[in-house]
């Protein structure tokens, strides 16, 4: 609540600042505040072999902003945010209805916020495929080009995972020419995905980076996994050499509003939304359970006045870093992958899970007793360990698939908040399980009239 009255008090700032302004401009120092900006990329940083460590910056900012969100003045949310407020990480805690409409469940094509995530993500996609064209032309060994490789592949299951079938891939070349993208289907995307991460893992192991093969290696599992269920094995094999202290972040910072952590600014700073519990019915209980991988704090009312929220003590500040990819999620993978030929042994799904809690001292799980209570205990230990990380959203789907489609074979209604709503404006939740195509991709791309399918 402190951080949120703190705004009130910018004006008094401000008016210093330019009271302090007007003094120094009637000194003699022009020469003197003529210096250079290094926010600022010159043309001759942005040409040839000059021009990499700036491109990948950019890839590397760009990626943030679709992933984690901004904060201040720039308003953009990432997937992160909306991801966990269309699963049952987040509940609604304002009074925009763009944004109740993911809560709900029932995104309307003409929502304006959506459409921002989706150009953001696509922005993320773009600017890393143009760091990774240039790195193979101009600097093919260096290991930042693999590092590049795997944030174009990220950005790829960050589209798979969160939109329906059909995703366009446009590209822009260096004059700024758009060429309209085809629809692709969620599978494509995939295939797309783990072709980069082919490649930065040949670069990431030519360049003698354990640490940037690692990233590789757990992002392809990623794409391996949500590809389908008969995947586990190869997607197990990948990252069994990947280590549990293994940490790839994506960086916020507090320097601008654009490097704010959005989950910070939007829960601390704005009171948007609350962390979850038990929502829509099926939703897991993120507050109740008191779990180490979800610590919360109550900041009092929220945006709306009425509803309570409490925010996640993940992102307690501006410049919190969200992680992208862990030796955890290796871990957690290579236990799915057992779950049928060996839940309870030795070096089974139930040890490794064990294994995983004690690390930070958490008390070891139970067997369960069933194959359907198997899955479910699996699942909802991802669900903490990678809490607010963009992961919920891909396994509720995976778990929505049928089996003849490679999936879990549940129902989405027994996966995803369901039943009635009880955010602003009532109702019940709607059928999504996916984001839709913005109308304006059709408007802007005659190949895109919408979703191929809404499918998990």
């Amino acid at each position: 609540m402190i951080n949120r009255l703190l705004r009130h008090h910018v004006g008094g700032r401000g008016a210093c600042l330019a009271a302090a302004a007007l003094l120094l401009s009637a000194c003699s120092i022009d020469k003197v505040l003529q210096v250079p900006d290094p926010d600022v990329s010159r043309p001759t940083d942005v040409s040839g072999k000059a021009a990499l460590p700036t491109l990948r910056a950019a890839a590397i900012g760009d990626f943030q902003v679709a992933f984690a969100g901004t904060g201040g003045a720039t308003g953009l949310e990432g997937l992160v945010n909306m991801t966990g407020l269309f699963t049952d990480e987040f509940t609604f805690t304002e009074t925009f209805p763009t944004r109740v409409q993911v809560d709900r469940r029932a995104i309307d094509r003409n929502n304006s916020t959506m459409l921002a995530i989706y150009f953001q993500a696509q922005a993320a996609r773009q600017s890393a495929f143009r760091a990774e064209s240039a790195y193979a032309k101009l600097s093919p060994n260096d290991s930042a080009y693999s590092e590049v490789l795997s944030l174009e592949g990220y950005s790829f299951i960050l589209l798979a995972e969160s939109y329906c079938s059909g995703v366009p891939i446009t590209k822009t070349d260096a004059s700024g020419k758009v060429f309209p993208g085809q629809p692709i289907t969620t599978q494509h995307l995939l295939d797309s995905a783990i072709n980069r991460f082919t490649a930065a893992l040949t670069v990431a192991n030519a360049a003698g980076s354990s640490y940037l093969a690692n990233l590789a290696r757990v992002g392809q599992a990623r794409a391996l996994i949500f590809k389908g269920n008969s995947n586990l094995d190869a997607a197990a094999a990948l990252v069994a050499s990947v280590p549990t202290t293994f940490n790839y972040r994506i960086f916020s910072s507090d320097n601008t509003d654009r490097q704010i952590n959005g989950v910070f600014e939007l829960q601390y700073l704005e009171g948007r939304w609350s962390q979850a519990d038990e929502e829509g019915t099926n939703g897991l209980p993120f507050l109740s359970a008191e779990d180490p991988r979800a610590p919360f704090v109550d900041l009092g009312a929220g945006f709306d006045g009425v509803r309570e929220v409490y925010g996640s003590l993940k992102y307690p500040s501006r410049d919190a870093s969200t992680v992208l990819s862990s030796g955890i999620e290796a871990k957690l993978i290579i236990a799915e992958d057992l779950l049928t030929s060996n839940y309870a042994g030795a070096n089974g799904t139930l040890s490794i899970l064990n294994a995983l809690r004690a690390n930070i001292g958490m008390t070891p799980l139970a067997p369960a007793a069933t194959a359907p209570e198997q899955v479910d205990q699996l699942f909802s230990e991802r669900a903490f360990w990678l809490f607010l990380t963009a992961h919920r959203l891909g396994d509720l789907r995976r778990l929505s698939r049928s089996v003849a489609n490679d999936g879990y074979g549940r129902n989405s209604e027994s996966v995803f908040p369901t039943g009635v709503y009880t955010g602003r404006g009532g109702g019940v939740y709607g059928p999504d399980v996916n984001f839709p195509l913005p109308i304006d991709e059709s408007n802007s791309n005659p190949n895109v009239p919408g979703c191929i399918d809404r499918n998990p």
